[in-house]
This record gives C-alpha cells, structure tokens and sequence, in this order.
C-alpha cells in the first residue's frame, strides 16, 4: 500500500514589488519567541519598505494552492477539498545559515491567505512553510528543528515543507509541496454522557508537541499533551482528535481520560488506556463505551487516513 501525503501546492515566482502591493493586506510579521509562547499576536503589518531599505533586493512571492488532495475510501481517485478543510493557519519562515531572517503569518481571516510577499537579498535560504490550525495562535519557528506547539496553543492537523530557496536576480518559479507530519489517535465515546459530566480531560504521552521539520519527525522531547473538551450538549457517538509528533516511524501512546463536573477538577470518572500503537502520518481509532464498564474498546489503525490494516480487541 503507498502512503499519502496530504500535499498542498506553493507556487514562488519572482516579480516586481509594484505588481504585488495592492494585493497585500493583513500579512503579519511573525511574532517573537516570547509572544508566541504566550499565543499573542503582533500588531505589526509588513509594509513595503522605501527604495533606500530596499535597493537590491528581490520581491519574492509565496503561493499556496487553496486546494489539497483527500483520498477517497476505497477509490483510487482522489477528491479536491479545500485546504482551510485542514488549515486556518499559516507561517512562511525564511533562515539563513541557521537564523531566522524574516517570517510572515496568515489566518483564514486574511483576504489573500495563501499568499505572501517578501523581499530577500540575493542568496541560498531555506525555507519553511507550516500549515496548521492551532487556535491558540502560531507555534515557535525560530528553530526549524524545534517549532514548539503547547497545549494552550492546542494541536492541530500540521503540514509542512522545509527546503532550498535560491534567491537570484531572475524569475523564479518554484512548486513545493506540503506533506503531513501528525499522527492522529481518534477516541469515539460510544455511550451518552451522564448529566454531571461537563468536560472530557485527555493526557497523554509517548508522542511530541514539538516539530521537527527538518526530518517531519517529533523533535527531541517526551511531551505531556492535553486536550479538555466541553462535552455539554454534546451526544454520542462523540469523537475526540488526538494529535501528536512521533519521533519516528512508528510509536506507542499512552493515554488518561477524565470525565470532569464543572468545575473542571471533581473526578467523575477516569481511566487509563496504555501501549496504543500509531503510525507516523496514520491515524487509530479507538472506539467503544467508556462509562459502561461492562462493555470494551476496539482500536482499529488505518495507515492512509481511510483504508484499515488491522482490527484488535484491546
């Protein structure tokens, strides 16, 4: 069976910085280190610059396609879906000789997301462009081998590519692709919610909140990942997305849930579910009753975003 990549489409061509202006709106310089951590959000719109500031250098445009490609179960074509179906977010990030030199943010918000001008001096960059939908804000990009997502920020579905920027004085015309770097565990409650059940609680490790987007891999450190859903109103089947990075092919999750009263910390019920085995880009299932002790989960783990290899009883 090949493996999907989820893929969106980046167009770079180069042009002149009067062809692009009035087209710009919203783009948002990307927020320091300790702003982001925090998940603000700067007020700073990039303008463009005087010819003094600006004299030698190349107006770069970024074009994301606004369509990625979603396999369809049990097909072999495939369907076109809007790519904010996946992504509210996005980062175009530009290092040289391994510091960040300019980093521009948009949200689905902006009239013109998925497209972005900067001005680079000629030269060899590398580039990173990062979709996600994290809704507390944008992750840490100062280090491509370490963009730091938290749990206040929240995980998200995430895309990336890192690579070359070659930088000239001619036209360039560049076609990048974005590929998934999440693995994904789908827990589904199967039975209703008792009435003082206001809250789900979900901790879980064995996977990474931070990127590597070098590798596509989980970076270096053992996150303890959290999601707390409020479930009022809510019916089954109920499913809850679990996201995390794994630092390599293949992984193992351990996961505690906690059914919460109101006041977000009286315990109505918990249990622990452990050795869970996720795929990098692939996600499990893991459904099945969790107030009615009497009744088990099946864990069922698909490696195309669709098509399942295997069904256990766990």
């Amino acid at each position: 069976m090949n493996k999907l990549s989820f893929f969106v489409t980046l167009f770079c061509v180069a042009m002149a910085a009067s062809s692009v202006v009035s087209c710009e709106k919203a783009i948002i310089d990307e927020e320091s280190s300790e702003e982001v951590a925090q998940g603000k959000n700067s007020s700073k719109t990039t303008g463009e610059k005087g010819d003094k500031d600006d004299k030698g250098k190349v107006a770069v445009v970024l074009r994301v396609s606004k369509n990625v490609q979603e396999p369809i179960k049990a097909m072999p074509r495939r369907a076109v879906v809007d790519l904010t179906t996946y992504c509210t977010r996005l980062n175009f990030v530009v290092y040289k000789d391994g510091v960040k030199v300019k980093g521009l943010s948009q949200t689905t918000d902006d009239s013109n997301f998925g497209e972005v001008t900067m001005k680079l001096d000629p030269g060899d960059y590398k580039l990173l462009v990062l979709a996600h939908k994290s809704v507390g804000g944008n992750p840490t990009v100062s280090d491509p081998e370490n963009i730091h997502f938290t749990n206040a920020l929240g995980y998200s579905d995430t895309f990336s590519y890192y690579g070359d920027l070659f930088v000239g004085g001619q036209d360039l015309n560049h076609s990048l692709l974005l590929t998934r770097n999440v693995s994904l565990l789908r827990f589904v409650i199967n039975d209703e919610f008792p009435p003082e059940v206001k809250y789900m609680h979900f901790y879980y490790t064995g996977g990474s909140g931070v990127l590597n987007a070098v590798t596509g891999y989980g970076g270096n450190v053992n996150s303890q990942q959290e999601k707390l859903v409020d479930v009022s109103g809510m019916t089954s089947p109920a499913t809850f997305n679990l996201y995390t990075f794994l630092q390599q092919e293949e992984g193992k999750l351990q996961v505690r849930v906690r059914a919460l009263a109101s006041d977000k910390s009286t315990i109505i019920l918990e249990r622990t579910f452990g050795e869970i085995g996720m795929k990098h880009q692939k996600y499990s299932e893991y459904s099945g009753y969790f107030f009615d002790s009497d009744q088990g989960f099946t864990i069922s783990a698909e490696t195309d975003w669709g098509e399942p290899y295997q069904e256990l009883e766990y």
